[in-house]
């Protein structure tokens, strides 16, 4: 009796199973099915258009004074007057007397160097007639026969012409040691700093001040070995200076002058110099002033300016086609700058470049291609540049 109701059980338990499995078969959600979208990717093109190319080099610098120069007396002596410009700033022309040391000493030797001279001069003099009036008595006590040197006094004559050439080196001496008595400006300079004031006493050699020129400046230009292959010409190259002051650009033209003749071995950079082109009233331009520098380099023609996002990689473009599919490319890159890449060859006139970057591009993949939005060009690049 047992068993029979444990099968009756399992039996009413297997068929309320089977009813429950087959209510959810018959229940059953039934799946959307949705035709899968193809997705196209969008993407910038710029249409490749064969140009010429001006280099700009940028660098930047610190104005500093062509010259700077120490003042040094060249004799001893007492500072007895003083430039009433002979303040830190103030500015001399070129021979401009800047101090004065006592002369009183310095006249003196030139007087007695003078009369030193006037007296080689007559002794001189004396000598000339005393060999005139010698060869006279000689041919009037000796007939035809010829005088010797002693005869015509010409030890004498020799010995008193070099004591005047002494003599007058001497006063020549005498009044150059006069004229330095006054300290002068060797070129158009600028006051940096006084050493010495009015009372000083200054042994020769002695430091008076340090001068710098004024309205010549230049500039240390460091410029790397990529761009330095870009530069034809080093002496008389233009160059543009601009800063930014009180947020207003000013602006100055210079040219460089020479190299420094080596390269740097940390940066592997060559350091050009340029001189500033002085402006008449030009407050800002001196000494200690940073300016951004823009370099003419070569003129590079036939070549294709490129926005920088067209690279991909080190030498890779991606075209589209008028099927609008990609394909990938090597192309010759010979500069690369910070929003542009100079190609030389791997593009022709009129083909369409993407700028958007595609993740996981393959060839022959279909795009949606539209203009650069921002209407960057080549020739956009290059007078973005110019200005």
């Amino acid at each position: 009796m047992k068993k029979s109701a444990q099968i009756i059980l399992i039996t009413i338990i297997g068929s309320i199973a089977a009813v429950v499995y087959f209510g959810l078969i018959l229940t059953k959600p039934v799946a959307e099915i949705k035709e899968r979208s193809r997705y196209i990717p969008a993407v910038e093109v710029w249409e490749a258009e064969v140009s010429d190319y001006d280099v700009i080099i940028k660098s930047q610098g610190v104005i500093r004074p062509k010259r700077s120069t120490l003042l040094a007396a060249e004799v001893s002596g007492k500072v007895v007057a003083v430039s009433p410009k002979f303040e830190v700033g103030e500015n001399f022309n070129e021979g401009e007397i800047i101090m004065e040391m006592d002369r009183a000493d310095y006249e003196a030797a030139e007087s007695q160097a003078a009369s030193v001279l006037a007296d080689a001069k007559l002794a001189l003099e004396k000598e000339n007639a005393l060999a005139k009036q010698a060869l006279i008595d000689w041919k009037s006590l000796s007939g035809d026969r010829a005088p010797n040197d002693l005869v015509l006094r010409k030890p004498q004559m020799q010995s008193a012409l070099a004591k005047v050439v002494a003599a007058k080196a001497g006063f020549e001496k005498a009044t150059r040691d006069l004229d330095r008595t006054k300290i002068r400006s060797p070129y158009k300079c600028q006051i940096r700093e006084k050493l010495v004031e009015l009372g000083s006493t200054l042994a020769a050699g002695s430091t008076a001040a340090m001068v710098e020129s004024a309205n010549d400046f230049e500039l240390r230009l460091s410029v790397s070995l990529e761009d330095y292959a870009f530069i034809d010409v080093v002496t008389g190259t233009p160059v543009m200076f601009e800063a930014s002051i009180a947020d207003v650009l000013y602006y100055w033209k210079g040219e460089l002058v020479r190299t420094e003749g080596q390269v740097d071995k940390s940066s592997q950079s060559v350091f050009f110099v340029a001189n500033v082109n002085i402006v008449q009233g030009d407050k800002f331009l001196s000494p200690g002033l940073f300016l951004n520098a823009k370099i003419n380099g070569k003129k590079l023609k036939n070549i294709y300016a490129l926005p920088r996002r067209a690279l991909y990689g080190k030498n890779k473009i991606i075209i589209v086609d008028s099927n609008n599919k990609v394909s990938s490319r090597e192309v010759v890159v010979i500069r690369t700058e910070r929003d542009k890449v100079i190609i030389r060859d791997g593009i022709a006139n009129g083909e369409k470049i993407a700028t958007t970057p595609i993740p996981n591009v393959i060839n022959g993949m279909e795009v949606n291609p539209s203009k650069l939005s921002d209407s960057v060009t080549a020739g956009n690049l290059i007078e973005k540049d110019k200005n």
